[in-house]
């Protein structure tokens, strides 16, 4: 497989930035398949054992250099010497996020399944965090590898990777093409312990025997990166800087957040039923941090404690979230399991000025338990009395 940039970041960030790219990855279907309405957790683990298939030279039982192993590095990253926080991999947060395309109504419980025919078009997107960048053939190779998702063999191929704008929206306005999520229900409901965790109508889309890329309604334009018809690679998507996140204009007003796919947070003990800004900046703040320090070469250089207390200001004005139950079947650990969690829209009233910039970095990166397979993904918006932007005001005290 040859590669145009030799398989070289497009944008070196500097050492130590909590960075991100995009990528939208498309398979085809190569026979009948009979797929959960939610793949995340599918994709998931058939793209693990095809990146341990290609990049650790043990592929059962003890790699033998994991300090040096691709497969080590992004799966099973182990935490420095002497490291007090996070002291296993299990703790330690995947550098990626698979974020399926799926298509579903918002506001159903009821289980769905999916039906793709030969032909049809499967698509997700895949986000790369900090050095996982560096290791984006990898990625390549194994996407080429996934064959096995479902009951059959070869069941589907890789048909195309592309590169995303690397700036996410600036904001939400609501309803409309590329809006957000309909609000609901304004108590906690638990829906059927089958349902699915709900992604969003705008996470994708099942192409029904069409090809090409398709359109995205978002700042720029995708642009091929890998194309299975020469089989090259192309360059790699632009990064996106925490700092650079900052520069993005801040609406004036309330914000909203609706939480498009079921999203875990846990507070003492617990997963939260309502999202009350502190604990989702917490859990946000932390889950960042753990983000620079293990794949970003860096600690987040912030007031943690500063931070936390000053999102106690952030009022919490209307909750129309609701809580969800959601099995899934966990081959690793083979048997099922019952995941909880809030999904739908919350509007909170305050000053964002010192949360800004993570909170539109979380966008990429999603928050809470389950990220890595498209759980915690968020949208933030605005009401319509809040059109008016403004830039952040510098770098609000300890940021």
């Amino acid at each position: 497989m040859a590669d145009e940039s030799h398989l070289s970041l497009r944008n070196a960030q500097a050492p130590g930035s909590l960075a991100a790219s995009r990528y939208r990855v498309t398979f085809t279907a190569k026979q009948p398949l009979d797929l959960p309405s939610y793949l995340g957790s599918t994709l998931r683990g058939a793209f693990g054992h095809a990146f341990r298939a290609i990049a650790c030279p043990a592929v059962h039982g003890d790699c033998p250099v994991p300090t040096q192993c691709p497969y080590h590095l992004i799966f099973e990253t182990s935490p420095p010497p002497g490291s007090e926080a996070l002291r296993t991999h299990e703790e330690i947060p995947r550098p990626f996020v698979i974020a399926p395309a799926v298509q579903h109504q918002y506001q159903t419980g009821e289980p769905h399944r999916q039906q793709f025919r030969p032909g049809d078009e499967v698509s997700f997107e895949l986000v790369l965090i900090g050095r996982a960048q560096e290791f984006f053939p990898y990625f390549v190779v194994a996407l080429r590898e996934v064959d096995q998702i479902g009951r059959g063999r070869r069941a589907v191929e890789l048909q195309r990777i592309e590169a995303l704008p690397s700036s996410p929206p600036l904001f939400d306005m609501g309803e409309g093409e590329g809006g957000g999520a309909p609000a609901v229900s304004d108590q906690p409901r638990l829906v059927g312990d089958a349902s699915d965790p709900i992604p969003p109508r705008d996470q994708g889309e099942v192409r029904r025997g069409l090809s090409g890329p398709p359109k995205f309604a978002l700042s720029g334009e995708a642009r091929v990166v890998y194309d299975a018809s020469d089989n090259l690679v192309r360059g790699a998507a632009d990064s996106i800087t925490l700092e650079e996140c900052a520069t993005l204009p801040l609406p004036q007003g309330p914000l909203t957040i609706d939480f498009l796919t079921q999203t875990r947070l846990k507070h003492e003990g617990r997963f939260i039923q309502h999202p009350d800004f502190q604990v989702v900046f917490r859990r946000l703040l932390g889950r960042l941090s753990s983000l620079a320090r293990f794949h970003c070469g860096a600690p987040l250089d912030v007031d943690f404690r500063g931070l936390i207390d000053q999102a106690a200001s952030i009022r919490l004005v209307q909750d129309d979230t609701k809580w969800t139950r959601w099995q899934r079947y966990s081959s690793r650990q083979d048997r099922r399991m019952e995941w909880e969690g809030i999904i739908g829209r919350a509007s909170y009233e305050g000053d964002f000025a010192p949360f800004w910039k993570f909170l539109k970095f979380g966008e990429l990166v999603h928050v809470g338990h389950s990220a890595t397979f498209g759980l915690g993904k968020y949208r933030i918006g605005v009401t319509e009395s809040s059109h008016h932007q403004r830039k952040p005001e510098g770098r609000s005290g300890a940021i």
